[in-house]
């Protein structure tokens, strides 16, 4: 029951936008001309939204992977084995206005449209602890449960 909820509310949410917008939650290789202007108008990076602090930035990607796993738990959404490639852009308060995705060829099979549907949804209910002097972006991998370790 609750995949058709996140169906519903992808529909609503993040599939259909209005001619030339971009979803908030796309596939990174749609509507490469909007993209494009996503890319010049988020300008600074998770890094330099971290006061250029390696490991502020790093911890901060990691706490919003961790929130996915959660988010997916609570919701019943299997995200283990998915590996993707991100492109997440934020506005200055930290909440994500558009996340791009594109699944990795070793990933776990997942149903696109479902994935979009669980992106669009964590967005919804999701801020990142940062504040910034104008709108950020971050580009990376991820894979999925999010296991990390911190050398001491």
């Amino acid at each position: 029951m609750k995949k058709i909820a996140f169906l519903f509310g992808f529909l609503l949410v993040a599939g259909f936008s209005a001619k030339g917008q971009l979803a908030k939650v796309f596939v990174l290789g749609e509507g490469e001309e909007r993209y494009e202007q996503l890319t010049s108008t988020y300008t600074q990076t998770l890094l330099g939204a971290s006061q250029n602090d390696i490991e502020v930035a790093f911890s901060r990607w990691l706490d919003m992977m961790r929130a996915m796993d959660a988010h997916a738990e609570k919701v019943n959404f299997n995200l283990k084995g998915v590996k993707v490639w991100f492109h997440v852009f934020w506005s200055e308060n930290g909440n994500i206005d558009y996340l791009g995705f594109l699944l990795r060829p070793d990933s776990r099979y997942v149903d696109v449209a479902e994935l979009k549907a669980f992106f669009s949804d964590f967005i919804a209910n999701y801020q990142l602890s940062v504040r910034a002097d104008r709108k950020f972006s971050h580009y990376t991998g991820a894979t999925f449960p999010t296991i990390s370790e911190k050398s001491e």
